[in-house]
């Protein structure tokens, strides 16, 4: 059984792959809910959306269901006693499974925090102030984004740096460039200083018109979990949610104004701003 978390936005999404007790376990909790064989499109929004669910044949015959089950969350809070269940059996069981369910069971905590911290209302508006330089703001159009040929691995990083591309994964700051350890994302720093090795500038040092289109981008990160980015458009900024479609609209269907105070779920440390122009390089 794997059971997928559609949730981040930059990062690939966590996912749990479980056999034994543990997919015993699961496939009960879910069966018992009658969550096994619902197919329903996952919600297009910032943080979490719900799940995927991937049953070996022979659990889906038992259940009578198909091996594969997308189980939204039309609002985030629907699934919160589901995650609470899940992390709990994965914390009883856990212990003779090592590292992988401890980090597994984490993320499933963070994602309840900031389901229940999203209730507060838009994160604090950030310190610093958009460039001076030059830069092209692009008409805001998702259609190209989300071309279902596109719309799985393009993440927010692509749609920031304007990228578009059959990927086979969602591209990572750094990976371009070298990176082979982690992201540490514990305040945005990391993030900011490989995109700027893939070629991102600070926004004190303009780009050149050799590099247009380019772009002004706002990074935010979801403390030690993940992280996002907005691209300022021609009366907006536009953002791509991990594998959901391009919005011009936050997590409270507003449309951004300003990515410093809009309501943006758990990723409530504004980093700050950077420039990305066409010689951005997203993936190796």
């Amino acid at each position: 059984m794997k059971l997928i978390f559609d949730t981040f936005s930059g990062r690939p999404n966590p996912a749990l792959t479980a056999s034994g007790l543990l997919e015993k376990a699961l496939a009960e909790l879910l069966g018992d809910l009658r969550m096994l064989g619902i197919s329903t499109p996952m919600p297009g929004r910032l943080g979490y959306r719900g799940l995927r669910l991937e049953l070996p044949v022979s659990e889906a015959f038992r259940h009578g269901v198909a091996p594969v089950s997308i189980i939204p969350a039309l609002t985030a809070s629907a699934h919160l006693d589901l995650l609470r269940a899940i992390a709990s059996i994965i914390e009883g069981i856990g212990e003779f499974f090592g590292d992988a369910l401890s980090e597994i069971a984490r993320i499933i905590r963070a994602i309840i925090r900031a389901i229940l911290g999203a209730a507060s209302g838009p994160a604090t508006p950030g310190s610093r102030s958009p460039t001076a330089c030059a830069y092209e703001r692009l008409t805001f159009d998702p259609a190209p984004w989300n071309d279902p040929a596109y719309i799985a691995t393009n993440n927010c990083y692509a749609y920031a740096a304007n990228k578009r591309a059959s990927y086979p994964s969602k591209p990572q700051p750094g990976t371009a460039s070298g990176r082979s350890a982690p992201l540490d994302l514990s305040n945005g720093d990391d993030v900011a200083a490989w995109s700027k090795r893939d070629g991102a500038h600070i926004v004190t040092d303009c780009l050149p018109a050799t590099d247009i289109p380019r772009g002004l981008v706002a990074l935010v990160i979801w403390p030690g979990v993940d992280y996002h980015w907005y691209r300022h458009q021609s009366n907006c900024w536009g953002h791509k949610p991990g594998g959901t479609p391009a919005t011009n609209l936050d997590h409270s269907g507003r449309l951004i104004t300003d990515p410093s105070s809009c309501d943006r779920w758990g990723y409530t440390i504004f980093h700050g701003y950077l420039l990305m122009g066409d010689k951005q390089n997203v993936a190796a």
